[in-house]
């Protein structure tokens, strides 16, 4: 019966070593203990919005580092002080209110922003020094995180190095230079497509399905709208001629990014190239042509 426990005792201690053992960096700097392994974190330099009496330090987006999920990070840097070691979830803000010298205005910043600060633990690690395990006090869910030493941004929010992790996908996070060109190419794409569909519909004179693509200000044209459209329409085109080409030069999402202006460069039989817009816009799940000029 001793044997037992004393066998029972051997296997408990000789498990909590292997549970506890872990790999330690060698060279200096922020490592991630993740699904993939433990991995060096390069980092990013913190942005600043706002201005010097309201600065808003952020990150424009992650700096590419992604996993599936995160234990805890290692942090071996000189100097160090523990508590000046923090984590935070970030989010996208697009604009936010900031004092001026002349008061409070409206800002847009398009940055990500902290959101939430994480509960850690800092806990020196024996016989390395100068090396610490943070260790968030509960799971980390799928987002955006960055770990920063002092202050997230530095004095006053200048320069400053945040440790970005996104656990999911990167390209869930973009920055708002790359989420801009995503919402203007699904833009044009969709625009293209429309004008394409209406210029056949025009050619065949089909006006019953137009509605299928244009629809001025989001309604659908009918009745006495419609007719007096087709009137005007029917006018132009026998002293421009048939439709020959329209090319997309240009697109211009709203902030909102539920519409766009487009410039369109269109080729006429009789009158050649005339710079035209239109509006495209998102009504529930279609995207409709709502304005032509």
């Amino acid at each position: 019966m001793r044997r037992a426990s004393y066998f029972l005792s051997v296997v408990i201690i000789v498990l909590s070593m292997v549970g506890c053992s872990k790999t330690l960096p060698d060279a200096y700097g922020i490592y991630a203990d993740t699904n993939h392994g433990q991995t060096l974190i390069l980092g990013q330099t913190v942005r600043v919005a706002g201005n010097m009496l309201s600065p808003i330090p952020g990150l424009t987006g992650p700096s590419g580092f992604e996993c599936g999920s995160l234990k805890d990070f290692v942090v071996y840097k000189k100097g160090v002080n523990p508590d000046a070691v923090g984590l935070v979830r970030l989010n996208f803000v697009r604009e936010t209110q900031i004092s001026g010298i002349f008061g409070s205005n409206e800002l847009k910043i398009n940055l990500w922003l902290p959101k939430n600060q994480i509960d850690i633990e800092v806990k020196p690690i024996e016989e390395k020094q100068d090396m610490y395990l943070v260790i968030p006090q509960k799971p980390l869910d799928e987002g955006f995180y960055g770990l920063y030493i002092g202050s997230f941004g530095g004095d006053m929010g200048i320069g400053g190095i945040v440790y970005d992790v996104v656990i999911g996908s990167a390209a869930d996070y973009p920055s708002y230079a790359t989420a801009a060109k995503s919402i203007e190419a699904q833009f044009k794409d969709n625009a293209s497509a429309l004008l394409i569909r209406m210029n056949e519909l025009i050619d065949k004179k089909d006006y019953a399905h137009l509605e299928e693509v244009y629809r001025p200000g989001g309604n659908s044209l009918s009745g006495t709208a419609l007719q007096e459209y087709v009137d005007g329409n029917q006018t132009w085109i026998g002293s421009a001629g048939k439709i020959i080409n329209s090319e997309i030069v240009s697109v211009s999402p709203s902030d909102d990014g539920q519409s766009a202006r487009c410039l369109v460069k269109t080729t006429y039989e009789k009158v050649g190239v005339q710079d035209e817009t239109l509006t495209i816009r998102k009504i529930e799940d279609r995207y409709f042509l709502t304005e032509v000029k």
